[in-house]
């Protein structure tokens, strides 16, 4: 699902990607991270974040949204940045092969997408094994779950119990998580491993 007018303002403001950023950067301290690898930003936006991955850490970064004018404003001043594309992609079909990045990452996308589950499996597809999947989105706290459901042709209405059920059937092991609860929404962050069984 595209974003509204306001949302994308929300969105696409530096002091929030400097947010994102300093996230991402604080669960890749799970990730054994090496140079070159090949990094998966689902749901870039204007490519604030995956512009720094690339440049930072010197990975083989490809960035993806539905949004055409997300992926507009994510390729200008790339030019200095070899190692960067930008596509656009619905996260429930994404033009990659089998096995084919290190890590990919997904911040407050999956609430946009009604068929998330679709999602997550695409990202488990093109996730090479042991590769790494870096998420952080809100889930729906149980007196809001029923509400949500109303909504859901427009929404991903993601509860931890779903959640943690496609993670464990899907060969995926948690590096990291922790919860922050809230009456309404509760924010969630993982770090999970594919192809390695929990221990």
């Amino acid at each position: 699902m595209k974003l509204g007018k306001i949302e994308k303002w929300f969105m696409n403001r530096p002091k929030h990607a400097e947010r994102v950023i300093a996230r991402a950067e604080k669960l890749l301290n799970f990730v054994d991270m090496k140079e070159k690898q090949k990094f998966l930003e689902v749901g870039c936006g204007n490519g604030a974040v995956s512009k720094y991955m690339a440049k930072k850490f010197l990975l083989n970064v490809t960035g993806t949204d539905v949004d055409p004018e997300q992926i507009q404003l994510a390729q200008e001043n790339i030019d200095d940045i070899p190692t960067i594309r930008f596509l656009e992609a619905d996260a429930t079909n994404l033009p990659f092969p089998d096995n084919d990045f290190d890590i990919v990452l997904s911040f407050g996308v999956m609430h946009h997408i009604s068929n998330w589950l679709d999602a997550l499996k695409e990202i488990r597809r093109i996730l090479k094994p042991q590769g790494y999947f870096i998420f952080f989105d809100l889930l729906y706290a149980k007196l809001t779950t029923k509400i949500g459901k109303i909504f859901k042709h427009n929404y991903g209405i993601i509860t931890l119990l779903d959640l943690s059920s496609f993670i464990e059937k899907n060969s995926f092991s948690t590096i990291h998580s922790r919860l922050s609860k809230s009456l309404i929404f509760n924010h969630y962050e993982a770090v999970y491993q594919f192809g390695k069984s929990n221990i």
